[in-house]
């Protein structure tokens, strides 16, 4: 087991000299992958370089700057300290400058390791309680130096210390932090010997309305009787971190990864990462090709960062999209194929025949889900799969538009109601959304305030490819409201009902049984052409003739009044002697009807 002076050289100089064996293994972080490790070498100096993490488009990483090398004496005397570097990497994550020392830092204190947070601009950093050694004559005993958490922000381009961490305390070690993504959690390494397992554990801080809570201990399932350090957020809801104390290492500090918050298996990055020696600090490019970590395996200096690359497998996959009913291939649905993390990697659509492919990565979880308009989605996890067939349900949907027939504007919070006492409201568009099971064989009732009820029965024949759509007309209820009945035709100088007038004859006669109360005038006007008495002679004919339809259909001959108007009531300016286009005459020659009469309804 490591010893107490060790932990304080590890915290302090965070050099690591841990030695341990183990068997060798072969886990995988990010699915079927091979890794492929290298030096980094425009990075690494003699000196001790770790801990990189990612900002923006730099790789920042914590190094003992170069007037320290070699410099035993500075370092007896814990004055070698580190601090932040960077350089400048591309959009795959590849280094392509030297190093250079972060502006702000290089204080003669320690200023790393430390994690950043995009969301909120925050830099969390390592700091040691000792401000400025060099003011003082005395070597600082080992147990005097302790290393603290603060948090950071860049102000007109110099990084500023802007918060301690409320649970900071001269007594103990924090240090290592890692930021989640959301910047609310915070993962560090602490010796707080109230809650420790062994000699370094990781504990847990949230932030609350600004506060950050006291630590705690992230249990057993990760924590050891050894150390658990250099805690990273690796993303795919993973994280990351070092350890001695667990049986599955190689020796020294292994990196190893589990889920969180929900820890699960705890499992190690394998033997082509971990070796004999120390390996930390893991860190992993957004687009997953790239990582860098830490490690004293051999390099240029005592610690060295180490690029990895990620190769990864893949194989193609294929899948057709049916509709679940009648087993035909849907063409033009969407398929997404998505990550562990629920992002989408990849969306096609399917041919003519319903068929799509992907090309997968192997052992990582996907999941597909198809989707189209008017069908309800089809998802399935293909690990392991080659081939799927997704199947899709049309989504049963009926709608009711309610619609003044005037002026066409749609009546919102109008209703329809079943005599089974099921209602329904229409929306803002005057739209009625019909949900299943519909109420087939019903007759429903549409009313509007201020509007003459309309029924109709709801026909299960309507619905084509499950969807049908109905529109009523609502006739406003204003005593002496007139309403033109269009396409009402007669022969000329006949007043004889043609069957094509009968469609909007009904539309009365609907009106007329939806409303057993309202009482109508039925009226026909003609253009003035012909003489008066001619014309009036005629119009009464077929107002006769119109409302003959009406009677015979069982309307009662007290509900309706027929009038025979002739020319008298033109709406336009074509009377006698004006010459006008036909067009214009022909808006004169019209069939009415106007409200007399209507019983009040109170609900």
């Amino acid at each position: 087991m490591i010893s107490k002076k060790n932990i304080y050289l590890v915290f302090v100089s965070l050099m690591f000299i841990l030695s341990a064996s183990g068997q060798q293994t072969h886990n995988k972080v990010f699915g079927n992958v091979d890794y492929v490790v290298e030096p980094v070498e425009s990075i690494n100096t003699i000196g001790s370089d770790i801990s990189p993490f990612f900002m923006g488009d730099q790789l920042f990483f914590a190094s003992i700057r170069e007037k320290y090398f070699n410099k035993t004496n500075r370092k007896n005397k814990n004055k070698a300290f580190y601090d932040l570097y960077s350089a400048a990497i591309n959009e795959n994550g590849l280094l392509i400058s030297e190093r250079h020392l972060a502006p702000g830092f290089g204080n003669d204190y320690h200023e790393g390791p430390a994690d950043y947070c995009k969301v909120t601009g925050e830099l969390f950093i390592t700091l040691s309680n000792i401000v400025n050694p060099d003011t003082i004559r005395t070597i600082f005993p080992l147990q005097d130096i302790k290393l603290r958490l603060a948090i950071m922000k860049n102000v007109n381009g110099i990084w500023r210390i802007v918060e301690e961490m409320p649970f900071n305390d001269d007594h103990f070690h924090f240090a290592h932090p890692a930021i989640s993504k959301s910047g609310d959690t915070l993962i560090f390494s602490s010796d707080l010997d109230t809650q420790t397992l062994g000699n370094l554990d990781l504990f847990m801080s949230v932030r609350k309305n600004g506060t950050w809570s006291d630590p705690v201990n992230l249990g057993a399932k990760i924590n050891t009787q050894g150390n658990e350090m250099f805690p990273t957020f690796i993303g795919n809801g993973l994280l990351s971190f070092a350890s001695d104390g667990i049986d599955s290492g190689y020796g020294g500090l292994d990196i190893y990864y589990t889920t969180f918050p929900n820890v699960g298996k705890i499992i190690n990055l394998g033997n082509t990462v971990n070796t004999s020696a120390d390996e930390f600090g893991l860190v992993f490019h957004e687009t997953q090709n790239i990582g860098y970590f830490s490690s004293n395996r051999g390099s240029i200096g005592s610690d060295d960062i180490f690029k990895l690359n990620i190769k990864k497998s893949f194989y193609q996959f294929s899948g057709i999209v049916k509709d679940a009913k009648i087993n035909t291939p849907i063409n033009k649905s969407q398929v997404d194929l998505y990550d562990c993390d629920g992002s989408i990697i990849k969306t096609v659509n399917t041919d003519e025949q319903g068929k799509f492919s992907f090309e997968v990565q192997k052992d990582n979880c996907p999941l597909v889900i198809a989707s189209k308009e008017g069908y309800k989605e089809d998802f399935k996890d293909i690990m392991g799969l080659n081939f799927i067939e997704l199947r899709l349900n049309r989504i049963q949907h009926r709608e009711i538009i309610i619609v003044d027939i005037e002026n066409e504007i749609p009546l919102a919070e109008a209703t329809v109601t079943c005599k089974n006492g099921r209602s329904f409201t229409a929306d803002a568009r005057g739209i009625v959304h019909l949900v299943p099971p519909f109420p087939y064989g019903c007759t429903l009732v549409g009313e509007a305030n201020g509007y003459l009820s309309n029924k109709f029965l709801l026909d299960s024949m309507a619905m084509v490819d499950g969807f049908a759509s109905d529109t009523l007309w609502m006739y406003k209820k204003d005593v002496n409201k007139i309403f033109v009945l269009n396409n009402i035709f007669y022969n000329l100088n006949k007043w004889d009902i043609l069957p094509e007038s009968e469609v909007e004859l009904d539309k009365l006669l609907k009106i007329m049984n939806d409303n057993p109360d309202l009482k109508v005038e039925l009226s026909s006007h003609t253009d003035a052409r012909g003489s008066d008495d001619y014309n009036k002679w005629l119009s009464q004919k077929r107002s006769d003739s119109a409302t003959d339809y009406i009677l015979t259909h069982g309307i009662s001959k007290d509900r309706i009044l027929s009038k025979g108007y002739g020319e008298s009531q033109l709406i336009n300016h074509c009377s006698n002697g004006v010459k006008c286009p036909d067009e214009e005459h022909r808006k004169n020659r019209r069939t009415e009807f106007k409200i007399l009469y209507f019983k009040e309804t109170i609900h």
